[in-house]
């Protein structure tokens, strides 16, 4: 009896919230995700036999919960009608993977450099070979979902529209291959072309339909939103990039994101738990600018801000190398102008339809090269205008919608974050395993081309040796160094006064100060490369004696970080044996 009473208060108290988010409410919403999240997790994960392909489809299912909760009817039958939503999205990420397997798309998408950037991220791509390549095999499969067939017909009714764009004999060329199936050595005999005159026909007309399919898919989700009347929103705007405290963009960036969910870690806590203190990226060849974001910015900032106790998303399509150094590009590169003479970029809607869940949460999502590439914060969007508004240490202003994504290298990236309104507790033991990790070389997050942790100090000096470096990039890189040891001294620092007040941990107080001390010394010796090269003019690394200098003074660096790596290693070993249990609030 009780336990029927409870249930019904449960089910009363969800029709409130339910009722609450469709006016808009994004607490309420967040609070009925809390309750069900782990239920649909476990749903879609049964579905996908695939943990980390379950959470990106959840992510997507719950932003697009969130644009249609209006038109849900039975507000009793919520959790059916999330669980069809998250079943249809995962149903559609699980053929598109499918998809990407045939043969016939593989061959199109190895023609041309250009191809080949956008193959495993053109959404267009997927749409065709969808629509083109799997038109009804579902409709004869046990369990057939109505909805599916519906979104079906409305993507073919989106593929008239997409072939508008192109000529007549684009159109032949173009659904020949497509629909046929048909070789290029095919329709060129057909069509009394060259091999090829119809690859090229095919990568121009493919260019277009891309392009084309980007632009409606935007139109399309700006549709939805304002159709809730939700088309301007505008956060309090950052003001951590006006002065900033680090050199390093994405813990500046995140530490500002997360004072908008509530009482945030500090800056050292936000660089140490994160790993941020402590990472040393090199490309090898001229010490590229690069270097010091070259990592895998999904997996390391969100496992990063797991550590502090939140739950976070990301959206990405990034280059596999390092791209062009902003500091050396033409400035005409770099303006709007620029911009709006490249491609769109594949990952545009979900970005956009990211960057809006998280802003109307109150929060602004972090953001990957609003004006050069470093990380900055879109805190609001007005559809009128179609803007985004944006910070980063660049300048504060607008961002036209269809400018992520377009800068000098192409990339997108955005992160949001959020709690699930229990209290947070910070995970030290697991930030000290990935640091050590990443300073001895097992770190799974290490791009290709790059050396990071203690063995990047060899190719530094051999880069140095050799004379072959980048000035400006390589000051770039000794600034934002001495900038993170100086956090990781401040994070030690930070960690032994708030243990000092909690007697079960006071033993591991000497430990702390022992790698607080370390880094502080590493600092010094740091801050005195900074001299010599100083950002951005860089000094002159290639001449014997400022090169000698430089190799001396990173010898010194190298060893202090090993004495750092033992010490954070003993306090490891020293939390497991006096509190194994270690939590932080």
């Amino acid at each position: 009896m009780e336990q029927g009473t409870f249930e019904n208060r449960q089910k009363q108290s969800d029709i409130v919230l339910i009722q609450q988010a469709q006016t808009g409410d994004t607490e309420a919403f967040g609070e009925l995700i809390n309750r069900y999240r782990g239920q649909l997790f476990r749903y879609v994960r049964a579905l996908t036999h695939d943990s980390y392909l379950a959470e990106d489809i959840l992510q997507d299912g719950l932003i697009r919960a969130f644009i249609h909760l209006g038109q849900l009817q039975n507000t009793e039958r919520f959790m059916a009608w999330m669980q069809r939503i998250v079943r249809n999205q995962a149903y559609s990420h699980m053929n598109r993977r499918e998809q990407q397997r045939e043969q016939h798309f593989s061959s199109f998408l190895a023609f041309g450099a250009d191809d080949a950037l956008w193959s495993e991220q053109d959404l267009l791509d997927k749409t065709l070979n969808h629509l083109l390549n799997d038109s009804g095999w579902r409709s004869q499969q046990a369990g057939y979902d109505p909805y599916q067939a519906i979104a079906q017909q409305e993507m073919r009714n989106n593929l008239h529209k997409l072939l508008g764009c192109l000529n007549e004999r684009e159109q032949q060329v173009f659904t020949t291959y497509w629909m046929e199936e048909l070789s290029p050595q095919e329709i060129a005999c057909r069509f009394n072309l060259t091999s090829a005159n119809v690859y090229q026909i095919l990568s121009r007309s493919r260019k277009k339909v891309s392009q084309l399919h980007i632009h409606l898919s935007v139109e399309e989700m700006l549709a939805e939103w304002n159709s809730l009347g939700q088309n301007r929103v505008i956060l309090e705007e950052p003001l951590s990039f006006r002065e900033p405290q680090t050199w390093n963009s994405a813990a500046a960036a995140v530490h500002e994101m997360l004072n908008y969910i509530g009482p945030s870690p500090s800056l050292p806590m936000v660089m140490g738990m994160s790993g941020l203190s402590f990472r040393l990226t090199i490309l090898p060849r001229d010490i590229h600018i690069a270097g010091p974001t070259a990592y895998n910015f999904k997996e390391v900032l969100t496992r990063g801000l797991q550590h502090l106790g939140y739950r976070s998303y990301a959206v990405e399509a990034l280059a596999s190398e390092a791209g062009l150094n902003a500091n050396l590009v033409d400035p005409l590169m770099l303006e709007e102008k620029a911009k709006g003479k490249r491609l769109l970029n594949p990952r545009l809607v979900r970005a956009l339809s990211l960057i809006r869940y998280s802003i109307h949460r109150g929060i602004p999502a972090v953001v990957w090269d609003l004006n050069i590439p470093e990380f900055g914060l879109i805190y609001g969007y007005d559809d009128a205008a179609r803007t985004l508004y944006g910070a980063d240490f660049i300048k504060s202003g607008t961002i036209p919608y269809d400018h992520i994504g377009r800068g000098v290298n192409q990339e997108v990236f955005v992160l949001a974050a959020e709690t699930d309104g229990m209290i947070r507790e910070m995970n030290l033991r697991a930030a000290l395993t990935d640091i050590l990790a990443h300073y001895c070389g097992k770190d799974p997050y290490t791009l290709p081309n790059t050396v990071s942790g203690l063995a990047a100090y060899a190719v530094w000096r051999e880069a140095l040796e050799n004379q072959r470096v980048e000035p400006n990039g390589h000051a770039y890189n000794i600034a934002v160094l001495w900038d993170a040891r100086c956090y990781a001294s401040k994070f030690f620092e930070e960690l032994s006064l708030s243990w000092a007040s909690l007697p079960r941990y006071t033993k591991l107080i000497p430990f702390c100060h022992q790698a607080e001390e370390l880094y502080r010394i590493m600092t010094d010796r740091l801050n005195m490369l900074k001299q010599y090269f100083p950002f951005p003019e860089g000094g002159n690394p290639n001449e014997k004696v400022q090169g000698d200098k430089a190799i001396s003074l990173l010898m010194e660096v190298e060893e202090l970080e090993r004495a750092a790596v033992v010490a954070i290693e003993t306090l490891l070993e020293r939390m497991a044996q006096f509190s194994p249990d270690i939590v932080m609030e």
